[in-house]
């Protein structure tokens, strides 16, 4: 998910540059909501994973294959493969695209005839510019945004009332989970932060998948104050819109952390073992906090040093940012955060 949300720079460089052609963009299913509402994509195709994964082997193959077949109807020109994983650029191949464009270092590059050098070391939405402009289309990194339907922001409006939520009050939104186990920061500290939030008179709200709500459910049980649990209760779409009225998000490394930048959320962002210069938020509004340096050869598994990379990162450093990002919003220094 955050791979896609930061491609959507180059995507949109590419759909400016091809204006004048049919432009068709390919996602997962799961993501639909996140591109729905992009300018300028004349057809939105949507490759079935979910369906494939819940169904015999006989239906997989009958779905695959009427997708295939959809692909290639299309009859496009080019396909551009900007992820370079191994169903991207075998998808790439069989839409019958007589120029496919696509990184050099991906596992399945033989399915290229025309492949992008990745410079190393920098942001990953730069990795997507380099497949872009390899394509001839010139990118140059500027503001961008995502865009949720009215029917979210109703719909969200209604999941808040019920939940006793107020949308004149300002939000918090904690993100506690991630997708690996070294991303993740301390329980205990989110617990401290989003008491102190509830105290500064935010509506602390957690969020996150379906398989973090109980996670969620414990840390709002050990706090001292009322905190909201959203886990697996919100659209991608109604997370963005939430996301677009919350004043601050605190999370790890994350899908939402890029969901939240692409809406123009103040960020804390939270990072261990990964490289923040490749994967930071990229807003103007966001803050980047890490602990003590990486280990060289970190695996993210059964850490001998306790994964002390993120978890390091002080409560009163949250605390700090948090205040700095608040005073640049206008109406919120007689808050006193």
């Amino acid at each position: 998910m955050g791979n896609l949300v930061v491609s959507v720079p180059a995507i949109q460089a590419l759909q400016e540059f091809y204006h004048d052609k049919t432009f068709c963009l390919v996602v997962d299913s799961a993501y639909s909501e996140i591109v729905e509402n992009l300018s300028g994509v004349d057809q939105l195709m949507y490759y079935p994973r979910q369906q494939l994964r819940s169904s015999s082997i006989i239906n997989q193959s009958v779905c695959f294959l009427k997708f295939i077949r959809q692909l290639r109807c299309v009859k496009p020109d080019i396909a551009i493969d900007l992820e370079g994983r191994e169903l991207s650029s075998t998808l790439s191949f069989l839409s019958g695209a007589p120029l496919r464009v696509g990184s050099a270092t991906a596992r399945r590059s033989f399915f290229y005839n025309r492949k992008a050098r990745l410079r190393s070391g920098s942001h990953r939405v730069f990795t997507y510019f380099d497949i872009a402009s390899t394509a001839g289309v010139e990118c140059r990194l500027e503001e961008y945004y995502l865009k949720t339907s009215k029917e979210k922001v109703h719909s969200l409006k209604g999941l808040l009332l019920n939940k006793g939520i107020s949308v004149e009050r300002p939000i918090a939104c904690i993100h506690s989970g991630a997708g690996k186990q070294y991303k993740q920061w301390n329980s205990t500290k989110f617990i401290h932060i989003a008491d102190w939030l509830v105290d500064k008179e935010f509506q602390v709200v957690f969020i996150g998948s379906k398989e973090e709500s109980d996670k969620n459910e414990i840390l709002i049980s050990r706090m001292k104050n009322n905190a909201f649990n959203l886990s697996g209760t919100l659209s991608l779409g109604e997370l963005m819109s939430l996301f677009e009225i919350s004043s601050i998000y605190i999370g790890n490394d994350s899908g939402p952390m890029h969901i939240a930048a692409a809406m123009k959320t103040p960020i804390v962002a939270l990072f261990g073992a990964a490289n923040e210069k490749r994967w930071r938020p990229l807003s103007k509004g966001s803050v980047v906090l890490r602990g003590e340096e990486p280990c060289q050869q970190c695996k993210g598994n059964n850490c001998e040093y306790g994964f002390k990379c993120v978890r390091s990162i002080h409560a009163d450093s949250v605390k700090t940012a948090i205040r700095g990002l608040m005073n640049e919003v206008k109406g919120f220094n007689e808050k006193k955060v």
